[in-house]
């Protein structure tokens, strides 16, 4: 073999260590996205029906004021009935594929709002309009809830991510000449320290709270803005209470 016709053969890619189920939940739930929502609540609908479990679908169901609105029962302009959602309501004809349509975006606009918590994001992805979403959130309360709960779903996963963080730590390549060589589990301390002070306040302090400290020629007062505001708006009750040079003294209210 001529010294050029040797070829660069790539090293065998080192495994990624394994985290814990934590990880593996969480990345799992990431990856599988808003499909993976839908694909997981139609599986729970067959084996609910399976089995005969009763079952509370989240995303894909059918709220009392669609069908009211496919019925024809509900007030709109192009049916002459009262208007049951005020004059603000928009001139739309009853239709049974128009509630399916509606079903049909709302599904998808729920499982991405589940997933990033922006209603902007959902509303792209889902192609549909802002204001289109903002008047069934204004007119069906069974769809606002279900928003709600798109939402919580949203800040748990965060907060599951933020803990598995704490616990399991991030898994980070290293790199020599390029090459991947092998892999590190780093913590964030930051990270922990705030987890701490949100879920056990008792024993970590959040900073800013009202809090004396004892210094060796002083006492120093620590205190939040809100504490601050409010000493701020006593002194300045309690001077304006104060007589002036040929005033009586003003009692100052309780």
């Amino acid at each position: 073999m001529r010294p050029g016709d040797h070829k660069k053969t790539k090293p065998d890619p080192i495994p990624v260590p394994s985290v814990g189920p934590l990880t593996e939940f969480i990345d799992n739930t990431i990856n599988g996205g808003p499909k993976g929502l839908r694909d997981a609540q139609r599986e729970a609908n067959r084996l609910a029906k399976k089995f005969g479990v009763e079952f509370e679908a989240k995303w894909l169901l059918e709220t009392k004021w669609l069908k009211e609105w496919a019925s024809g029962s509900l007030g709109t302009r192009a049916n002459g009935l009262p208007l049951t959602n005020g004059a603000e309501q928009r001139g739309e004809r009853d239709s049974r594929v128009r509630v399916r349509g509606a079903i049909a975006w709302r599904a998808r606009w729920l499982c991405i709002y589940a997933m990033s918590a922006s209603k902007i994001m959902a509303c792209r992805t889902a192609r549909v309009g802002h204001s289109t979403v903002d008047y069934h959130l204004t007119n069906d309360v069974d769809f606002r809830t279900q928003a709600e709960a798109a939402k919580a779903h949203a800040i748990d996963l965060l907060f599951g991510r933020a803990f598995q963080r704490c616990l399991e730590g991030d898994i980070e390549p290293i790199y020599w000449q390029g090459m991947v060589v092998g892999h590190v589990r780093r913590f964030d301390s930051r990270l922990q320290i705030e987890m701490l002070r949100a879920l056990k306040p008792d024993l970590f302090k959040t900073p800013g709270h009202s809090v004396t400290v004892s210094a060796p020629s002083q006492n120093i007062l620590v205190m939040d803005e809100v504490t601050r505001a409010k000493l701020i708006e006593k002194r300045r009750q309690a001077l304006l209470a104060m007589p002036g040079p040929d005033q009586p003294p003003v009692v100052a209210q309780p």
